[in-house]
């Protein structure tokens, strides 16, 4: 971030404190409730969010060649390989053969990995390197039955995939070069990943998108946990394409008032959420990154997956260094599970018996009426 964007970030967010403004809208929006249940509808988001990238590892998961894990993503079973080069590649955990899965372990490191169906087995990089009685396939190319591969990127120390084979995968694009750049000077890609743990939700995923991206409930659920560190309803939002950079002021941050702004840096006295389009968030703090991957379940509109990665700028090298990230995700497992999710894991069932027809975005939910508004316009892409 240089000085130019550090000075008007600060003057935005002061002028917000001072005035209890935020960045808002035009105007409310209205969602019919339908958006979050309908069937069809939901079929259509999943195909929307299988052309966009997601993050299914940090690399400190795959260090060496031939480290591996398996995971599911939007349904789609993925084996995720560490490179001779060093490079990471993503593949489709599905034999070429009859369909079977190649790998069950969760992870692991190899050098070939052998479908236990009928043995077919593929190197690292899914090539398939050999097959039991090959003289019965005649005609068979080797060389044309390869796992499948998707698009992949290794970046902010983050590992990203797209699960459509032939999309294009750029993070710097999809970012934007000065967010990107702002990442980048934040540490992120020397992190370490100190704890994840992945939720299987009985919510519809775009609600849980949406409370990540509420700054407007943060004083009112969060009374004793976030409110005191925090000031709800005030943020800074700024887009670039799909994707958008959301800063919301820290309790401190009067404490920048009067000082050389040249010796202060305004992302000490924030929290930035960089939001890449759909479902995949950046949280900077001034001492951790979070790191979120919500996705739609592949057949229920009313269950969704949601993966937190809680990373540090560097592996603790002491027992109270240790003691400290855990604290920080204790917070956040008890700010989530007692009360974000209490609360939001109403709205999906309440949505299908309530009675009520619609929910409505203030002028100060920008973020959320964003988000309903790009995706209804990819969905509308998809029908026409």
């Amino acid at each position: 971030m240089d000085r130019t964007e550090k000075l008007s970030l600060t003057s935005r967010l002061l002028a917000h404190v001072d005035n209890g403004t935020t960045d808002y809208a035009d105007g409310l929006m209205r969602v019919p409730f339908g958006a979050f249940n309908d069937p069809e509808l939901a079929k259509r988001e999943v195909e929307v969010v299988r052309r966009h990238p997601h993050i299914v590892a940090h690399t400190d998961e795959l260090p060496n060649p031939g480290d591996f894990l398996t995971t599911e993503l939007i349904g789609t079973p993925l084996l995720v390989v560490r490179q001779n080069d060093g490079s990471v590649k993503a593949f489709s955990n599905v034999c070429r053969h009859r369909g079977a899965r190649v790998e069950f372990a969760e992870k692991g490191c190899k050098r070939i990995f052998s479908c236990p169906y009928h043995n077919w087995a593929y190197g690292r990089g899914g090539e398939l390197r050999a097959m039991p009685h090959a003289e019965d396939f005649p005609g068979l190319d080797k060389a044309e039955f390869g796992l499948v591969e998707f698009p992949c990127e290794v970046r902010h120390s983050l590992v990203w995939v797209i699960p459509t084979a032939g999309e294009d995968l750029d993070v710097r694009a999809i970012l934007g070069d000065k967010h990107d750049g702002e990442l980048e000077q934040t540490g992120i890609g020397a992190s370490h990943q100190h704890r994840f743990e992945t939720f299987d939700l009985d919510m519809n995923w775009k609600v849980v998108v949406d409370g990540v991206q509420d700054s407007y409930h943060l004083c009112q659920l969060h009374t004793t946990t976030v409110c005191p560190l925090l000031h709800g309803n005030i943020y800074a939002l700024d887009p670039h394409g799909k994707s958008w950079r959301l800063v919301v002021a820290r309790k401190t941050l009067e404490q920048i008032r009067g000082k050389d702004p040249d010796e202060v840096d305004v992302r000490d006295y924030t929290l930035a959420n960089y939001t890449i389009y759909p479902g995949t968030m950046l949280v900077t703090e001034p001492n951790h990154f979070e790191i979120w991957t919500i996705t739609p379940h592949p057949d229920d509109p009313n269950r969704s997956r949601t993966t937190i990665r809680l990373l540090s700028p560097a592996k603790p090298e002491t027992e109270r260094q240790v003691r400290f990230f855990d604290k920080n995700w204790e917070l956040l497992m008890k700010t989530l599970l007692d009360e974000d999710w209490h609360v939001a894991g109403t709205i999906t069932g309440n949505i299908a018996t309530g009675g009520v027809g619609e929910l409505v975005y203030g002028r100060n939910e920008l973020p959320g009426q964003m988000f309903h508004t790009v995706l209804a316009e990819d969905v509308a892409k998809l029908t026409r």
